[in-house]
This record gives structure tokens, sequence and C-alpha cells, in this order.
């Protein structure tokens, strides 16, 4: 009988790094949400919406941008740039 040895995926980086910028999302907007319950003071939301979901939107960005180069490079489909010549205007 022939033993096959099943070794567990690791996790690509990128999706590590996608799954850490959503937990530290929730976990601001938790923390925020019982911080202004607390205080009565909405003025966090002011900084932390925007830098918060400016990085959850970056690494979505940078994720996707990635898959869609890896599943081109797949099919053979070249995005070098090279392909077409420039115009000056």
């Amino acid at each position: 009988m022939l033993r096959k040895s099943y070794r567990k995926k690791q996790t690509e980086t990128s999706k590590k790094l996608l799954y850490l910028t959503d937990v530290m999302a929730i976990s601001l907007i938790v923390f925020t949400y019982l911080i202004i319950w607390k205080t009565n003071d909405t003025s966090p939301l002011t900084y932390l919406v925007p830098s918060v979901f400016g990085l959850v939107t970056t690494s979505h960005g940078f994720y996707f941008w990635k898959a869609k180069a890896e599943n081109m490079k797949k099919l053979g489909i070249g995005d070098t740039g090279y392909d077409t010549p420039v115009s000056p205007y």
C-alpha cells in the first residue's frame, strides 16, 4: 500500500497581510464604538475611520492586483507593457 504524505498548504503572506488588516479594521471599529459610547464624543471618527479604511483599501487593492498578475501569467497573457509602441502625444 502506498503512503501519501499530505502536507498542509501554507497560507500565502499576502493573504496573511490581508487578514491582518481586516482584523485590525474590525477591532478598531469595535474599540472606537466602545470609546464613543463611554465618552459620548464622536471626534475620533474624523481621523480613525479614513485611516483604517485607507489601509484596508490599499491592502485589498494590492492583493487583487497581485492575483490578477498571477492569473495572467498562468494563462500566458503577457502584460509587459512593451508590446505596443508608446505614442509621444
